[in-house]
């Protein structure tokens, strides 16, 4: 929105040992996955020729391997030096729910540097239950209850309505809604790594995929050629950590924003008090009168404004192109409106969940327990997370994954608890100092649990590190070619 141009725009124009990989077992059998893969059969995209599309048929309920089953979409850009190819790297863009296809056809398509791609095929995939991959089925609902769940009337109609939500898609879609937690999609990609004939796997996931590549770890040690985790997940930590981190990390990088704000004469704000500017916003979202400039139809309530400036800080690449001239006249604008009187309150604007929406629950639900027991608990996180994080309140992106669980809509199949992988086993962590959605202290408590990791630090700020850290992309090809790892506690300078 432009209304936070002021905010964002500037982060835009602003600114090793190595480790041998699996010992190779002189016989391995099969896995379950594996055994009944089959190979793929590649087509030319319909989107992009240049690409190959393909399907793997997968059991609904991996305990019945041989019952009811669905197609998974997989698509392919082949190495572009044949001569060189190490093999298969398979690629999760996060989610829940990333649109694997899509990320490898477009979205992220020369995401990845000239020699990882001279040397693997970069595979992505749909995960079930989304895009290609058997979406589910849902009924056409209401926007969601307005209400305050932080009371009793409130609580009781969010937990309805996630129920209601949860009927409808189990209704429409069948078994396979039950059965979106991390651990089916893990047995999926290792039935994947078969069919695309690889021995071992090369994987490299961010945000929600860090979750999968960690849990490969776990079910399949033994068929790890090299996992990276970029940004990572903690599948450790109960609901009441998950929530405290996710309040912390926002309110850091808001501090980092603001600190830098203060000393740095290209912000459009230097000068300003950011941080009560801010509070002046909040407060006019909670009154109703701050609404998109123009546009007096649009009104930016709290939840919108928090929502916005907590997804900007997350993806500093995608921030407004504003040139500076650009954002002091929008920094300028935005004095001026908070200096005049108030306007009308402004419409709010309905919060209708769409499939994703759908989904996401599903997955979360099934793998964390971030079921809240009643009113009073949920109001307890609530100012115990102001209380961690004064501006931002509470991370968007968590409370709404918890308020979408009330009412233990979905069973716990995949519930958090200590990691158990093998000594043996790679893995690469990797994760910004300053990240608004995966903490650094997620990748520091799940490196001590895991024996085989390795965590590389990047000192910067922003979600994903390996678009925002040269240092750290080049160590992590350098570790998926040669399966060097870096040298423990190397930390690397952001890039700006």
């Amino acid at each position: 929105m432009r209304l936070l141009a002021a905010f964002v725009a500037c982060a835009s124009v602003a600114g090793l040992g190595t480790a041998a990989g699996p010992a190779r077992a002189a016989a391995e059998p099969a896995t379950a996955a594996a055994s009944i893969a089959r190979p793929l059969t590649w087509q030319p995209c319909p989107e992009d020729p240049t690409a190959d599309c393909a399907e793997l048929t997968l059991p609904v309920d991996w305990s019945r391997p041989h019952g009811p089953s669905f197609e998974m979409a997989v698509v392919r850009r082949k190495a572009t030096d044949p001569t060189r190819r190490i093999g298969s790297l398979v690629v999760n863009f996060g989610g829940p729910g990333s649109l694997g296809v899509d990320d490898v056809l477009t979205t992220y398509k020369d995401f990845f540097s000239a020699e990882v791609n001279a040397r693997f095929d970069r595979v992505g995939f749909d995960p079930r239950g989304w895009g290609r991959s058997a979406a589910p089925t849902c009924p056409q609902v209401g926007p969601r209850p307005t209400a305050d769940p932080t009371t009793p009337a409130g609580f009781a109609e969010f937990a309805a309505d996630n129920r209601r939500l949860v009927h409808g898609c189990r209704a429409g879609t069948g078994p396979l809604y039950d059965r979106l937690d991390t651990l089916s999609v893990v047995r999926d990609i290792e039935a994947l790594r078969a069919a695309l004939g690889d021995r071992r796997l090369t994987f490299w996931g961010v945000s929600y995929g860090t979750l999968m590549a960690q849990q490969y770890a776990e079910l399949f040690p033994q068929r790890v050629r090299a996992l990276v985790a970029d940004s990572n997940m903690d599948h450790s930590v109960g609901g009441a950590d998950f929530l405290r981190a996710q309040a912390a990390t926002v309110e850091d990088s808001f501090t980092e924003f603001v600190n830098w704000c203060a000393a740095a004469a290209d912000c459009p704000l230097h000068g300003a008090d950011v941080g009560a500017l801010f509070e002046r916003l909040y407060s006019r979202a909670e009154a109703g009168t701050l609404y998109e400039p123009g546009n007096p139809t649009r009104g930016v309530r709290p939840k919108n404004l928090l929502s916005a400036i907590q997804w900007k800080i997350s993806y500093l690449k995608e921030a407004p192109t504003d040139t500076l001239a650009d954002a002091r006249r929008s920094a300028a604008d935005l004095l001026a409106a908070l200096d005049a009187s108030p306007p009308r309150p402004a419409p709010a604007i309905p919060d209708i969940p769409d499939s994703d929406a759908r989904s996401r629950q599903s997955v979360l639900c099934a793998d964390w327990r971030l079921d809240i027991p009643d009113a009073g608990t949920l109001a307890a996180i609530g100012r115990r997370s102001q209380t961690i994080a004064p501006h931002m309140r509470r991370s968007i992106q968590a409370w709404d994954a918890m308020t979408y669980c009330l009412g233990r809509p979905m069973p716990v199949t995949n519930p958090p608890r200590p990691y158990r992988i093998p000594g043996h086993t790679p893995i690469l962590l990797v994760n910004n100092l300053h990240d608004p959605q995966t903490p650094y202290s997620w990748a520091v408590h799940a490196a001590r649990q895991i024996p085989g990791a390795t965590l590389l630090a990047a000192d910067g700020w922003g979600h994903m590190s390996y678009d925002k850290s040269r240092c750290a992309a080049a160590l992590t090809d350098r570790y998926l070619i040669d399966l060097a790892m870096p040298a423990p506690d190397t930390h690397c300078a952001p890039d700006d």
